[in-house]
């Protein structure tokens, strides 16, 4: 299976990098609320009344030496049970502040290393057969994602980890999110 004739562009992708914008001109905060407010908008909208901006910053500053030792890896070569623990301690930290959760840990985890983490949603998770979107279940879906990805090449402008995100999100999540809307009348 080729990943680029999974590449079809859809319009919230746009957003995409302009959060690695916003990133790299030191707006790593702003970056996510962003994400969250638009790509985990089905959780963040119930707790963005009582998001706590600071305490998710000190959060992120505690999950810097972690996310250092990480983001030098590389998707295709990175050995996810090396680094279990790291992966499972961050997972946990932003997976317990209510409005990220199980589904937006991975995609603020994207954001931090773009080149080691494979976002997720409930369908895909699911689709995968993964259950109960644990950091545990969250680092077998990395290597059953390395596994079956390896041999893929990533773009100029896209890593490999946010190929294996769109191929998911098209095969996997739109045809879900279509069969899920209402008819047209």
């Amino acid at each position: 299976m080729r990943l680029k004739q999974f590449t079809k562009k859809q319009l919230r992708w746009d957003l995409y990098s302009r959060f690695l914008k916003l990133i790299d001109k030191g707006f790593e905060t702003e970056a996510m609320l962003l994400m969250l407010s638009t790509w985990n908008f089905a959780r963040f909208r119930y707790a963005i009344r009582s998001f706590n901006v600071d305490q998710f910053e000190k959060t992120l500053d505690n999950l810097k030496p972690l996310f250092r030792k990480i983001q030098k890896e590389n998707f295709k070569t990175i050995n996810f049970d090396s680094y279990s623990k790291d992966i499972k301690r961050i997972f946990n930290a932003l997976a317990k502040i209510k409005g990220i959760e199980k589904t937006g840990a991975p995609k603020l985890m994207h954001l931090k290393a773009p080149k080691v983490f494979v976002m997720w949603d409930t369908k895909i998770r699911k689709y995968y057969g993964f259950n109960t979107g644990d950091a545990e279940e969250y680092i077998e879906f990395l290597k059953l994602m390395q596994k079956k990805f390896r041999s893929q090449k990533s773009l100029p402008d896209r890593s490999l980890a946010k190929l294996i995100d769109e191929n998911n999100y098209n095969r996997i999540t739109l045809p879900a999110l279509e069969k899920s809307r209402p008819p047209k009348i």
